[in-house]
């Protein structure tokens, strides 16, 4: 099973790389045959070049934040966050619960996303601020 401090310290870097755009190092976090479901019901991405793709067509045009505490139930883990969308003033904020789950080794073996766009709402300055 993989360490529940290690997988913690994933998901406290996880938003940040997003922000900063490293796809490269968000690929690294993921097992070969990996999945991501993102939002919950779409087409999963399947495997590091679809992952790849998933991030860099969104990776660095985004602030994603984490609004609360990382909770790890074996070898699962899930987290509420925020993404900030569009340009400074005028951005949109979006909630979601981020579920991952890991293998041993710690490498994510899927990523499910639980958002809807019905619930994008103008950013506020709690949001902004964290």
């Amino acid at each position: 099973m993989p360490d529940a401090n290690a997988i913690r310290q994933l998901y406290e870097r996880y938003p940040e790389l997003v922000t900063k755009g490293d796809v490269d190092t968000i690929v690294a976090l993921y097992a070969d045959d990996a999945s991501i479901e993102d939002p919950i019901g779409s087409e999963p991405h399947r495997g590091r070049d679809a992952i790849r793709a998933f991030y860099q067509a969104s990776a660095g045009t985004v602030v994603m934040k984490r609004t609360g505490p990382v909770r790890v139930a074996g070898s699962e883990a899930a987290t509420p966050l925020v993404v900030l969308i569009g340009p400074e003033g005028q951005q949109q904020a979006l909630d979601i619960i981020s579920v991952m789950s890991f293998d041993d080794a710690g490498q994510v073996t899927s990523m499910r996303a639980f958002w809807s766009m019905d619930a994008m709402r103008p950013a506020t300055a709690e949001d902004l601020a964290l």
